[in-house]
This record gives structure tokens, C-alpha cells and sequence, in this order.
């Protein structure tokens, strides 16, 4: 391997299964680059945030589900006061609790929805690529590395396209009322 990039994860164990999602396509991206993953302790570790890894960091991503805990609004502040670019990411398919809605509202970061890991993990394919891409040569990323995200990238939108286009094609008919025949 010849570079290694570093994302910070805040995450409850609720958001087990996006962050499996994470591991999968981090593992994949890139040919020439290893990925360190960092995630906020567990609720048993009783452990403070890697602080000095957190800063280490190329990205901080941010999970949020139906709550929050302990220490992800830490984490959120030692990111945004570090500089490091930040991905926050929220489940919109449950009511977050009071505590959540708080902290999701004065956070100060625009947040991205998603309903389900699916759903997150293409959005998020879509935005990490962008940045690496985009912020390269500052990521240590080499040309062809740089080629294939590009070309990825490039196939996510025309297949984002393509969705949209059946979707629209998809809604024609009578919802609005009519008649409908019997294929043969």
C-alpha cells in the first residue's frame, strides 16, 4: 500500500449496519490506498474519544440515528474546531428523540438524509469520491487511483440518471383515473 487515509466514524451501535456498509466500500475504493477506520467507543468501553487520531483524520463522518450518545457531540466539536472536512449523515425513517432533534438542529452542520444503509452508502459513495477526486494531490492519491474514481463517479451519475428517468417513466398512466386494457 502506498498511502493511507484515516476516516473518524461517530456512530451509535444502531448504525451497525451502515458502518459494515462503510467497511465494505472503503475496501473496495481504491487500489493504492489503505483506509484506517476509527469509531466512537461503544457504550460499554467507557472510554473517552481517540482525540489524537480524530485529528489525524483526512474525514470525520457522523451517524445519527434515533439518539444520541455519549461521546459523539465531543467528537463533533474536536472535528469542526480541527478543520476536517465533515460527512453527516441522519436516518430519517424513525423519530429522533428529543436529545437527538437538539442536537441534530444546533450542530451546525448541514446534514444529509437517508432512510435506509442502502440508501446511505450510495449517497455516501457519491460525496467521498467527489472529495477525493476533487481534493487531490492532497490526498496522496495516485493517477490511476485518480482515473477510476473519476469513472466511478462518472457511472454513479448516469446510473442516478437513468433511475430518475424510469421513475418518471414509471409514474405515466391513470393516476388520475382512465382506462386500462388488458395486455395480451
Amino acid at each position: 500500500m502506498e498511502n493511507e487515509l484515516t476516516i473518524y466514524v461517530s456512530a451509535s451501535a444502531e448504525m451497525d449496519a451502515e458502518c459494515e456498509l462503510l467497511g465494505q466500500f472503503l475496501a473496495e475504493i481504491t487500489r493504492s490506498t489503505r483506509w484506517n477506520i476509527k469509531r466512537t467507543p461503544g457504550r460499554h468501553e467507557y472510554a473517552n474519544p481517540d482525540v489524537e487520531t480524530l485529528h489525524k483524520s483526512q474525514f470525520y463522518l457522523i451517524l445519527m440515528g434515533v439518539d444520541i450518545n455519549a461521546p459523539i457531540g465531543v467528537e463533533l466539536r474536536e472535528a469542526q474546531q480541527a478543520g476536517i472536512p465533515i460527512l453527516a449523515y441522519r436516518n430519517i425513517s424513525e423519530v429522533a428523540t428529543p436529545a437527538a432533534a437538539f442536537f441534530i438542529h444546533n450542530s451546525g452542520v448541514v446534514w444529509r438524509r437517508y432512510e435506509t444503509p442502502q440508501g446511505f452508502i450510495r449517497d455516501l459513495e457519491r460525496e467521498l469520491i467527489t472529495r477525493l477526486v476533487e481534493g487531490t494531490p492532497g490526498y496522496g492519491l495516485n493517477m490511476a487511483d485518480i482515473e477510476d474514481l473519476s469513472a466511478r463517479l462518472e457511472r454513479l451519475k448516469e446510473s442516478e440518471e437513468g433511475a430518475k428517468a424510469a421513475n418518471e417513466d414509471a409514474r405515466r398512466g391513470a393516476g388520475r383515473g382512465g382506462v386500462i386494457l388488458p395486455s395480451d
